[in-house]
């Protein structure tokens, strides 16, 4: 697949990539990362504009490639945006009316500058786990903080039930406004879905502070009884356990090996204390996810949402999901909301960046275990919650994410035309 079309090109030569020229570039990279880091962190304000002067920022990069194919993908994510947040506005349809007039334009800048911001930013660095520690780390430091501190000064209240919070909800570290605990659960589930950056060929350290993210993204996420970041987790774990049988070389010893380990797995049973097992099970999240196991309303919401968008294809928040708020998709909610133009063309983005995802898994294999992650945790909150309605910072990352993949793969593209010449 080709995407070098190119009407607009901008490198330094390689004799320039030491001393100034050299630190300015990194300075601007370095700015970019901390931008996007920060905007994740969800700080009032801040997180609204710190995405603007990254614009100014990647004149400073070293290389600068525009393609027919990146102004009309960057064209449909700002039309996307313009959409969905003008026509919110004009049915006036959410609780937070006057907010959403204040902040929509930044709203829908935002939204595209990301997706630029990913696009330059892949062309200039490619060291993917920084990208994916960027990524996630802003969101995972706000859920942190909101959840963590919710705990302490709760303690005795949580400790007596279970170490669960009840409510499944906390109180926003920045501002005291309330979270739904579906939505602090897809911030820790990206972090969650990292676990398969285990196979990953990176240093020890590095990779021990994934695991370590991973495992207390899981911890709080349990104390929240979130259920779909546990199973992206799984899915995300399992896809990269086949990507890493497929690519490594099975020797028999290695093969003689992996069964041995898939044999004494049962064994661990009849070292178990039942006793604690049984008070491990007893408590309300794991009732729910051993009796309800897959089973969720969200199927008949799904059917109402689906419904709902012959009946009122131009939107307007009419069709009726009582006793809940939404259709827990985002396509549907997006469709519900503001009508089927604007749900049809943030589907055609998607689908437009998929070989882009398929591309970097063929190209870098090695590199390829967290970004196959942090698809699969996107992936299944935007099939299970209101995502766009509940945190527009999490679908702005998105587009920064997608926005780095079609990046990525116009630079592999242009390093493998200069090597065959």
């Amino acid at each position: 697949m080709r995407d070098t079309f190119i009407i607009i090109s901008r490198s330094h030569p390689e004799d320039l990539s030491s001393g100034r020229e050299a630190t300015t570039y990194k300075l601007a990279t370095l700015l970019l990362l901390t931008s996007v880091f920060l905007y994740g962190a969800s700080v009032p304000n801040l997180s609204l504009i710190c995405l603007f002067p990254c614009l100014a920022l990647i004149f400073f990069l070293k290389n600068k490639n525009v393609t027919v194919s990146f102004l009309l993908d960057a064209s449909l994510v700002f039309l996307f945006a313009f959409l969905y947040y003008t026509m919110c506005v004009l049915f006036e349809i959410t609780t937070e009316d006057d907010w959403l007039k204040s902040k929509m334009m930044f709203l829908i800048a935002n939204m595209t500058i990301a997706y630029i911001i990913g696009y330059f930013l892949a062309q200039n660095y490619t060291n993917i786990s920084v990208i994916l520690g960027v990524t996630v780390g802003g969101l995972f430091t706000y859920a942190l903080l909101s959840t963590a501190s919710y705990a302490m000064n709760h303690l005795g209240e949580v400790a007596s039930n279970n170490y669960l919070i009840a409510e499944r909800a906390v109180p926003s570290f920045w501002n005291g406004g309330t979270i739904n605990g579906p939505i602090i659960g897809i911030y820790f589930s990206l972090s969650i879905c990292l676990i398969s950056m285990i196979y990953s060929r990176i240093n020890l350290l590095l990779k021990g502070c994934f695991l370590v993210l991973a495992a207390t993204s899981i911890f709080f996420n349990l104390m929240l009884q979130n259920r779909s970041p546990i199973y992206a987790g799984a899915l995300a774990f399992s896809l990269a356990t086949l990507m890493y049988i497929t690519q490594m070389k099975l020797t028999h010893k290695k093969l003689v090996l992996l069964i041995i380990l898939f044999c004494l797995m049962p064994l661990n049973l009849f070292f178990i204390d039942f006793s604690e097992t049984k008070s491990l099970l007893e408590n309300p999240f794991m009732d729910r996810l051993l009796s309800e196991g897959l089973d969720t309303p969200r199927y008949a919401l799904w059917y109402k949402g689906l419904i709902g968008l012959f009946e009122y294809p131009m939107g307007g928040a009419k069709t009726d999901f009582s006793p809940f708020d939404y259709a827990h998709n985002l396509w549907l909610d997006v469709g519900w909301y503001v009508g089927v133009i604007p749900m049809l063309l943030l589907l055609v983005i998607q689908l437009k960046h998929v070989p882009y995802l398929l591309s970097f898994l063929k190209k870098k294999p090695d590199q390829s275990y967290g970004v196959i992650g942090l698809s699969v945790s996107f992936f299944v909150a935007m099939m299970v919650e209101p995502t766009l309605i509940a945190s527009y910072t999490y679908v702005t990352l998105f587009f920064f994410f997608i926005g780095y993949l079609k990046g990525f793969h116009l630079h592999a593209d242009l390093a493998g035309k200069g090597e065959r010449r």
